[in-house]
């Protein structure tokens, strides 16, 4: 048997960890809950999501965490910019164009991130990267034990704007029924490119709470993989649940 001296940091280490991918999650499970597709641009989107964050810190000289106050809008228009302007009208309202354009966006933006940063892999210095904190026999990373607190707190101003905002409701009721929804006088497209831009948003937050400890690059094979495992994992467990 193991011993809780080895059995609780990992078991703590794990759930830090494991915050911040659900969050990336929490993303897709949105977008999937009212747009009824899987977004195959997510990958790629949090790669670009990451050399933001990265040149915001090497650039800009702007920590990780505060460049998150930034990024946060800035990939909430663009996820919005992308459903409105690209993905809504290139589908012509059928769910397999959806797929096909997403996954044609991941291509262009992987082989664009390629194109201009190549395949090298980037890190940054951070002065806490590698504090810890003491928890009973656990020692606990500072970048992990921040994103969890982080992560907590986007899923419940998600929650809260999901359940008491306009916005909010109106995303339910499109997930729940588009047609009635439309009778009903919501924009349903307005509100597609809404849910679109927050599960983008939530990659910029996910970026930002990563790069502090984990390399960025532009590697494309590794992604999908990771990108249709995630996927696999998310039916798995019931995609789309949030959003209803």
């Amino acid at each position: 048997m193991l011993s809780s001296v080895i059995l609780v940091p990992a078991v703590l280490n794990g759930l830090m960890t494991g915050a911040v991918y659900a969050l990336i999650a929490l993303g897709l499970t949105l977008i999937y809950g009212v747009l009824h597709i899987i977004n195959f641009a997510h990958g790629a989107l949090l790669t670009a999501a990451m050399f933001a964050a990265f040149f915001a810190h090497k650039l800009l000289g702007l920590d990780p965490y505060v460049a998150a106050l930034g990024l946060t809008p800035l990939f909430f228009c663009l996820g919005y910019g992308l459903q409105r302007f690209v993905i809504g009208p290139a589908a012509h309202g059928e769910d397999r164009n959806i797929l096909l354009v997403t996954l044609g966006l991941a291509v262009v933006i992987e082989n664009a991130l390629l194109y201009a940063f190549r395949a090298d892999t980037r890190t940054i210095n951070l002065p806490y990267a590698f504090d810890v904190v003491e928890v009973g026999t656990a020692f606990l990373a500072v970048p992990r034990v921040i994103a969890f607190i982080v992560v907590v707190a986007v899923a419940l101003a998600l929650w809260l704007i999901m359940r008491w905002t306009d916005t909010g409701k109106a995303i339910r009721a499109v997930a729940k029924e588009k047609r009635g929804a439309e009778l009903a006088g919501i924009d349903v497209a307005h509100i597609y490119a809404v849910t679109f831009g927050l599960g983008t948003a939530c990659l910029a937050i996910a970026a930002c709470l990563l790069i502090p400890t984990y390399y960025v690059n532009p590697a494309r094979r590794k992604r999908l993989r990771a990108d249709r495992l995630h996927h696999r994992r998310a039916r798995r467990h019931g995609l789309g649940r949030p959003a209803r």
